[in-house]
């Protein structure tokens, strides 16, 4: 799949990293969002290889250090890797094909990312990856289309907002698309189910 590079004015990655998720209702959603992912972390503990973890795409690396042991960071804006800062191994790449062999990671991350990603086909392409790459859990986000934020997000386009460029998909549609790429569904964590889009999802490979 061919990709364009990021164009992001200067500065973009650290006005990131420092404000995004330090104001206002970003305060909540950085609480909220780190309790879903250790709940579904301790739920895996138990059947969690030892080794490296991947956080793909890392970003700023916020979700980073909820992880367990050594992690390499990914991303394809080799700005945010920089913003992330020089503490952790880390590659400029995309998660559509991820530069490391078949069952390299204990465990991955994959936060923040699916909901920009507008097809089905993308999606589990995706999710394939990142299986591929995983030994143990897959913990992946998405934005669920049965929540009340959705709902007010395409009111507002009626209006005429711009379009976020986000992409909402009903829960059962995108744990199908876990199945369809391999993988088992263990636990979903909603932020605040029917309310807020933001959701995360504990998966496996699937051993069949």
């Amino acid at each position: 799949m061919h990709e364009t590079p990021y164009r992001r004015e200067p500065g973009y990655a650290e006005r990131y990293r420092d404000r995004r998720f330090h104001a206002g209702t970003g305060v909540a959603t950085d609480r909220a969002e780190r309790q879903a992912l250790r709940e579904l972390l301790a739920l895996a503990r138990s059947t969690t290889p030892d080794g490296c973890w991947l956080d793909a795409p890392a970003g700023a690396g916020r979700m980073t250090a909820e992880l367990p042991g050594a992690v390499v960071q990914v991303d394809r804006d080799a700005a945010m890797l920089v913003a992330a800062g020089p503490e952790r191994p880390r590659a400029c790449a995309s998660v559509h094909a991820l530069p490391f062999a078949d069952f390299t990671f204990a465990g991955v991350l994959c936060h923040r990312l699916l909901q920009h990603i507008p097809t089905p086909a993308e999606r589990i392409d995706i999710l394939r990856e990142l299986g591929r790459v995983a030994r143990g859990p897959i913990v992946v986000s998405f934005f669920d289309a049965h929540s009340l934020q959705h709902v007010r997000r395409t009111v507002r386009r009626w209006f005429g907002k711009k379009k976020s460029g986000r992409s909402a998909v009903p829960r059962r549609a995108f744990l199908a698309e876990c199945a369809a790429a391999g993988l088992e569904v263990v636990a979903v964590r909603a932020l605040r189910r029917f309310l807020a889009e933001q959701t995360l999802v504990l998966l496996r490979r699937n051993p069949s």
